[in-house]
């Protein structure tokens, strides 16, 4: 069938196809849904700015291929101690309004329920998106893609149990008397997520704490992310049992002891 032709007597253009018009909605569902994860509700703006700068790039994944999403995976495992550099600073300076560990669970509860939204809608816009492009491999792409998701967001989720469990740090350490330095915070805070027991180990007091606990991290999201949130919204609430059952004057002099 002949095109309709316009006033001009020139065929009218043809509309979108059905996959670009698709494919148009799921990269414009994108942005939203990308900047509602990496600020989480209950997480300070100056640490939401963090985020955004070192994952803003995932919501071009779908569209670069693997070779983007594999260089998002490495900005995912060395972005965090970046982040915790900085954060340490922020607990020391800022730290939340958090003294008992009711508080503690309703800023974590708020924030696992901004982030297990958020990710939902983020996971459908982005596989969408790689299902309507025209690359090859579009469902194993769709599964890339949805578990680099589950990885951002675990880092997400981590850092904000960082961020409550710092901040309610430093306020137990202030009403103690205990000066303490952004490096100190930082070790403390490492080790109060990382021990098992009900008190903080001081054996998790060593810097390569850290490490493992970023690792965790990574980890956690490839297990998690579908569904999200089976194992997320406990560990800042754990690490405050572990601080107000710890004698922090003896930790912080064992940390002193070892730089």
């Amino acid at each position: 069938m002949a095109q309709t032709a316009g006033a001009s007597g020139q065929p009218a253009p043809a509309g979108p196809t059905p996959r670009a018009s698709r494919l148009a909605r799921a990269r414009a569902g994108l942005r939203p849904a990308l900047t509602a994860l990496l600020r989480p509700k209950g997480l300070p703006p100056e640490v939401a700015d963090r985020l955004e700068a070192a994952f803003g790039a995932i919501g071009q994944a779908g569209a670069g291929g693997r070779g983007r999403i594999r260089r998002m995976r490495e900005r995912v495992r060395t972005a965090p101690p970046q982040l915790l550099d900085w954060m340490s600073g922020q607990v020391l300076l800022h730290p939340a309004p958090l003294y008992d560990r009711e508080s503690v669970e309703l800023l974590s509860s708020r924030q696992t329920r901004s982030i297990s939204t958020a990710v939902g809608a983020l996971q459908v816009a982005l596989v969408t998106a790689a299902a309507a492009s025209t690359l090859e491999g579009g469902p194993v792409l769709a599964l890339a893609i949805d578990g680099l998701v589950g990885q951002v967001a675990s880092v997400v989720h981590g850092t904000c149990d960082w961020y409550n469990t710092g901040s309610y740090l430093v306020r137990q350490l202030r009403a103690e008397g205990i000066v303490t330095d952004r490096a100190e915070v930082r070790r403390l805070t490492n080790a109060a997520l990382m021990s098992k027991g009900r008190s903080i180990d001081a054996r998790t007091l060593s810097r390569s704490t850290e490490l493992r606990l970023v690792r965790s991290w990574v980890r956690r999201g490839v297990v998690d992310a579908l569904p999200f949130g089976a194992s997320l919204g406990h560990a800042s609430v754990r690490a405050t049992d572990r601080i107000e059952h710890s004698d922090l004057h003896e930790l912080v002099a064992l940390v002193r002891s070892s730089a």
